[in-house]
């Protein structure tokens, strides 16, 4: 059996190196166990710095998801899907993933995103023939997580404005 007085500096180490690693970037409850995990310490250690942290506000994978969500949409551009993946990688629940993208991303705001992202890579595209460039333009966009049907419209968009080079 471990001494009290072990145990608390377990638990300090523990809460220090949380401290440590929220100072980089809000994470989630999943990505955190799994950073202490990393580090050696022992799931009950973990368990009680977690409460100790979302107890103190430290730790919403509620807030994290939303902030997540709305940075990756606004700054990285990203659609609906990679950002439903990417905070599924990080360990958050599924119906707080629903509720965030219900919250922060609608069909206008992903379009607006959408069409964002494809007239900045189109710039890029401008050398190529018509069906690469729509090709490339696609792919690029599914890459970043948008559904099929937005693709079809900013393709469809982009042909009636004539921005894509014949």
């Amino acid at each position: 059996m471990q001494t009290p007085d072990l145990t608390e500096k377990k638990s300090t180490r523990a809460k220090n190196a949380a401290y440590r690693l929220l100072t980089y970037r809000p994470r989630s409850r999943a990505e955190l166990i799994g950073k202490l995990k990393d580090k050696g310490f022992d799931g009950t250690v973990i368990e009680a710095v977690l409460a100790d942290l979302e107890r103190y506000g430290y730790v919403n994978d509620r807030q994290f998801a939303e902030q997540w969500a709305a940075g990756r949409l606004r700054l990285r551009g990203f659609g609906r899907r990679r950002v439903e993946r990417e905070l599924r990688d990080k360990g958050i629940e599924r119906d707080i993933i629903a509720e965030t993208l219900a919250s922060v991303c609608n069909d206008d705001i992903e379009m607006r995103t959408a069409r964002a992202s494809a007239e900045k890579k189109l710039k890029i595209l401008r050398s190529f023939d018509r069906e690469t460039c729509r090709r490339r333009l696609a792919a690029f966009l599914e890459r970043k997580g948008f559904s099929y049907d937005i693709i079809r419209a900013v393709l469809t968009d982009m042909d009636e404005m004539q921005t894509v080079v014949l």
